[in-house]
């Protein structure tokens, strides 16, 4: 009890990188997405007089439990409000971004450190303000779009999805709120006070970063949304025409992908190419897209027949 009594937040976060917390959660969720996509084909049936472990016989129940599969749209809200939460916590530095750069390990500013509106520069390996900044707005941008296409472009349906399924993506919002901005935790600790009455202050010119990876951004998103509206125009049981889809029956996946991709480039800290935090994440989409991508392709030849779709890659041309 006397141990519980002292555990405090500096404790529980004193030897806790967020950068590697981040990678670790994404590298297991590859394994977990991994293992579960597969189970079918590698487990061995189970004799009735074997008894299911207590844990997977809980998972199973779970793995029961479906909502309605239009909840998607609560993911993009959801990210949507987390993207914008810490836009403002950066911005305005507010109480609880303070209170987790003050319990998180590294070099603290010095108490008496000049608190007049101005910008100052991070260290080399942390993300910039700026580049911080820019990473949250495209993924609230993202966030936004996904979001108002869920609302009033795609067709609402009667289908379902396993809860875990919607935990899991929940989870993964929640940790994309901290991978935008984890590699730059020194640069905020330096930026306790931004100039707010002069935004031209931030406006600084784009490293080559931004300048490659920008345009694929604006790129996936507007091709990306086409594909939306053209799926969502679709006659019942009629297969796409649209251009985008004369090679890959899913390149709405591969578009988000190229969205994911560019997120790795812009949010890259000074003196390095990637983010590797946002690597992880870029991986974790694209493998669990590409397993999506999968099932799209089973239940297009389902509905359409094998030929009809076997000159089309699941998700990327000539690769898979």
């Amino acid at each position: 009890m006397e141990f519980m009594n002292t555990l405090n937040l500096a404790e529980l976060l004193a030897d806790i990188d967020l950068a590697s917390v981040v990678r670790f959660f994404y590298f297991n969720a590859f394994l977990i997405l991994t293992k579960a996509a597969t189970k079918d084909e590698d487990k061995k049936p189970r004799t009735t007089t074997e008894p299911k472990p207590p844990l997977d016989v809980l998972l199973d129940l779970v793995g029961k439990l479906q909502v309605p599969h239009s909840w998607f749209m609560h993911f993009y809200a959801f990210s949507f409000a987390v993207q914008l939460f810490w836009l403002l916590q950066v911005i305005f530095h507010g109480r609880i971004l303070q209170l987790v750069l003050d319990n998180l390990p590294g070099n603290q500013p010095p108490k008496d450190a000049v608190v007049e509106p101005q910008i100052v520069p991070g260290p080399d390996g942390s993300q910039s303000l700026e580049t911080i900044l820019l990473c949250i707005i495209c993924m609230t941008m993202q966030s936004a779009r996904r979001l108002w296409e869920s609302i009033y472009i795609q067709k609402p349906g009667n289908s379902k999805m396993g809860i875990l399924i919607y935990i899991a993506g929940i989870t993964h919002y929640t940790m994309m709120g901290f991978a935008t901005w984890c590699e730059g935790i020194e640069t905020l600790r330096l930026n306790t006070n931004i100039p707010i009455s002069h935004p031209s202050d931030l406006l600084k010119p784009p490293r080559i970063n931004t300048l490659l990876a920008i345009p694929f951004f604006f790129l996936g998103s507007g091709l990306q949304h086409d594909a939306h509206v053209h799926l969502a125009s679709l006659v019942k049981y009629s297969l796409p025409i649209h251009p985008l889809f004369s090679y890959t029956l899913s390149p709405h996946y591969l578009l988000e992908c190229v969205i994911y991709g560019s997120f790795v480039v812009i949010g890259a800290p000074k003196g390095q190419w990637l983010n590797k935090s946002l690597l992880y994440v870029w991986i974790f989409v694209c493998i669990n897209l590409g397993f999506g991508a999968n099932i799209t392709r089973k239940w297009y030849e389902g509905k359409f027949g094998r030929k009809n779709v076997e000159d089309k890659w699941r998700m990327v041309p000539y690769v898979y």
